[in-house]
């Protein structure tokens, strides 16, 4: 993971950090409101990159099974009218042993994680 996160970083920065001298040496006055504006650029790519390019190489992230929870998290998704594609669980139990889950998306392209720790718990806590 760190050998990965170094690649990343190597891949991205450079670019990123470029463009932020080129900002700075050529916005005059203004070069704050450049940067502002550059770094709203940056976040928002980020949001659409990190969970479907990113995200990936760091954890496996798989359908989750049909099955009851399936069915009550697509049915309160539709109640909620929450534009639901897909339903992912993660392994998050490589490196932590914490319950998580989350959603990500835009528009109508919403997507919900849960973490395998979340999952072992709930079926823990039935038994």
């Amino acid at each position: 993971d760190e050998l990965k996160g170094i690649a990343l970083a190597i891949l991205i920065a450079p670019p990123i950090v470029a463009a932020i001298i080129v900002i700075v040496q050529k916005g005059g006055l203004y070069f704050i409101i450049y940067l502002w504006g550059f770094a709203f650029v940056i976040s928002t790519a980020m949001m659409f990159i990190h969970p479907v390019l990113i995200a990936p190489l760091f954890n496996k992230f798989t359908p989750l099974p049909d099955g009851e929870l399936r069915k009550k998290i697509e049915h309160l998704a539709a109640s909620l009218k929450f534009p639901l594609k897909k339903l992912f669980v993660v392994d998050g139990s490589t490196r932590s042993s914490h319950s998580n889950a989350y959603m990500y998306g835009f528009f109508n392209n919403k997507r919900i994680v849960l973490y395998d720790t979340l999952l072992q718990q709930c079926k823990n806590d039935e038994e």
